[in-house]
């Protein structure tokens, strides 16, 4: 076998192959015999037709087809690999030429990464935004310990409700006398204190008693997702059904044993505070990451080609859309508020990003020689397993069915390596507030 590169505009290659003559012939009359034993021939039993037959009931051209999809694979990896050759996508065969007894010639068209000019990204200082743990972090991890485990009761008593209540309502909403659509409930149950609801509404609820029946004024917000209620004014019709609290458990050495394997209180207050301090650690790695990542980009010369930008925001559009979608938003409407060219750059600045990122990744990587070992598979898969709460065993029957699975751990601790370097081959300075 024998190729060459014929380089062409918008970073793209002809691949032009060569396979010898008896190996293309050798391919050849393998697939005839695979044609043999799989096709019903009239006359003959599957397997035992002549040569001559099954190429004229299957066709010479359908099995020289198939000699260049056998083939091709491989000699196009042994094309790349001679020719260092970076692939932003698949190749495309153009065309063949194959006439029994002669070399097998393969026209394959490809899309090559970019070239990266990496910038530096050793031995710099960098500033980044320093996260720092809140006075308060400790109570209100318990608090939402306390949450988790809490139980709703209906208030029986006759008393108003308060901002830490669960008002359950019925509600209709109007626009200029004109109902809202989408904009009416029943026995709603709103959580007064972590209300998603209009600003103004869940606060207005606030020191009613169960029975009202009332009216409340609320204006919806500039930017809001329907574009003909933006900054609208509008009134709700409230009938409050019933009051319901949120009672937490008592902070004690029992709560502590029931939450996890904690003896007393103090336990699991140690631990707590150990999740905290990882978490800050964790955070910040990611903010310096980020902020060197930063510098390298603007350094960083790469000339992407429209092709690859065009792909990627589709990626982006389907994977928005998706997201949308999961959370009962309508993707037409989305785009109709938003604006076909807002999103449109939106997708496009993201995805620029998103390949520079990677290209330079990568480009960090090889400049490092970076390998990933089975160690480092093994390091993500109980990273995942322990994220998901699953068993290694699980995680790495996924990697074995779903070959896209373990490009993505592979690409994670590849990713993992280039961040450890870029941590700790530059002095981080925490900003000045």
């Amino acid at each position: 076998m024998s190729s060459n590169i014929e380089k062409k505009e918008n970073n793209t290659v002809k691949i032009n192959i060569t396979i010898d003559k008896d190996v293309a012939q050798k391919a050849y009359d393998n697939a005839i015999m695979r044609f043999s034993k799989g096709t019903n021939i009239p006359g003959f039993r599957k397997g035992k037709a002549p040569k001559n037959v099954i190429e004229k009931y299957v066709t010479q051209e359908r099995i020289k087809v198939q000699v260049v999809e056998d083939l091709f694979p491989a000699e196009l990896q042994k094309a790349i690999s001679e020719n260092s050759l970076e692939l932003a996508i698949q190749p495309v065969i153009e065309s063949f030429s194959f006439d029994l007894g002669k070399d097998l010639t393969i026209v394959a068209s490809a899309e090559l990464k970019p070239e990266v000019e990496l910038g530096n990204y050793r031995d710099m200082t960098v500033e980044y935004s320093e996260y720092k743990i809140p006075d308060n972090a400790l109570d209100l991890e318990i608090d939402a310990i306390r949450r988790r485990y809490s139980t709703i009761e209906t208030i029986q008593e006759d008393r108003e409700a308060t901002n830490k209540d669960i008002a359950v309502i019925d509600f209709e909403g109007f626009v200029n006398n004109e109902p809202i659509e989408r904009g009416s409930g029943k026995a709603y149950a709103l959580d007064l204190e972590h209300s998603n609801f209009i600003p103004g509404f869940a606060e207005q609820i606030v020191g009613h008693k169960k029975g009202e029946e009332f009216t409340i004024d609320v204006t919806f917000p500039e930017d809001y997702a329907e574009e003909k209620l933006k900054g609208a004014k509008a009134q709700f019709k409230i009938n409050l059904i019933k009051i319901r609290q949120r009672v937490l458990p008592e902070l004690n050495d029992e709560f502590a044993k029931k939450v996890g394997n904690f003896k007393t209180v103090d336990a699991l207050k140690e631990d707590i505070l150990k999740y905290i301090e990882d978490s800050k650690k964790i955070e910040n790695e990611k903010r310096k990451v980020e902020a060197i990542f930063n510098q390298v980009i603007d350094t960083t010369k790469i000339d992407i080609q429209e092709s690859m930008i065009e792909r990627e925001i589709n990626a982006v559009f389907e994977e928005t859309k998706r997201a949308a979608e999961q959370q009962g938003q309508d993707w037409n409407k989305l785009i109709e508020t938003q604006g076909t060219d807002s999103i449109t750059k939106q997708a496009r600045e993201e995805s620029i990003r998103r390949i520079k990122n990677s290209l330079i990744i990568e480009k960090i990587a090889k400049v490092e020689g970076i390998k990933i070992e089975q160690s480092d598979i093994v390091e993500q898969v109980s990273a995942i397993a322990n994220a998901y709460k699953t068993s290694p065993n699980e995680i790495l029957k996924e990697v074995t069915q779903n070959p896209h699975f373990f490009t993505a751990i592979t690409q994670q601790a590849a990713i993992k390596k280039v961040n450890d370097i870029l941590l700790n081959k530059n002095t981080f300075v925490a900003k000045s507030v």
